[in-house]
């Protein structure tokens, strides 16, 4: 019996221990040694080809990340293989950023939905009344009030 609880704690364990790898190997990140990386020059250079006005270019995840805007003038923000720079992700954005403010209303919305209420600021202490001393307060072991 107590093979039988080791052989099955064994297992849980390796299997516990692959699920908690699988986040570290996302799918558009990149694996390339740097000696075959080619030049941000290569990058703009591409960029320009397919009509590219580029505003960025960072390395992310082994990735070139570039942001800017394509030949339609669609804003986007692009993840390139840095061997062969071919598109590994691509992402556009509206013209005049109603995505960001979509998520940033639904930050807002989420926010509320846990009690909150909406456009409610955060709760202030209550003032102390009018000639009474306030209530003295600790920080970090000094006394202040």
């Amino acid at each position: 019996m107590k093979k039988s609880w080791n052989a099955l704690g064994a297992c849980l364990l390796a299997a516990s221990l692959g699920l908690a790898a699988a986040p570290a190997m996302a799918g558009d990140d990149c694996d390339v040694p740097i000696e075959r990386w080619q030049t941000r020059e290569a990058v703009t250079q591409m960029a320009r080809q397919k009509g590219w006005d580029l505003q960025r270019v960072k390395i992310d995840d082994g990735c070139y990340e570039v942001r800017g805007k394509d030949a339609q003038g669609r804003a986007f923000k692009a993840k390139l293989d840095p061997e062969t720079l071919a598109v590994v992700k691509i992402k556009y954005r509206d013209h005049d950023g109603r995505d960001r403010d979509r998520r940033r209303d639904r930050d807002r919305d989420h926010r509320d939905s846990r009690g909150a209420a909406p456009g409610a600021m955060p709760a202030a202490a209550p003032a102390a009344a009018a000639g009474k001393p306030s209530a003295a307060v600790s920080v970090s072991g000094a006394r202040i009030e």
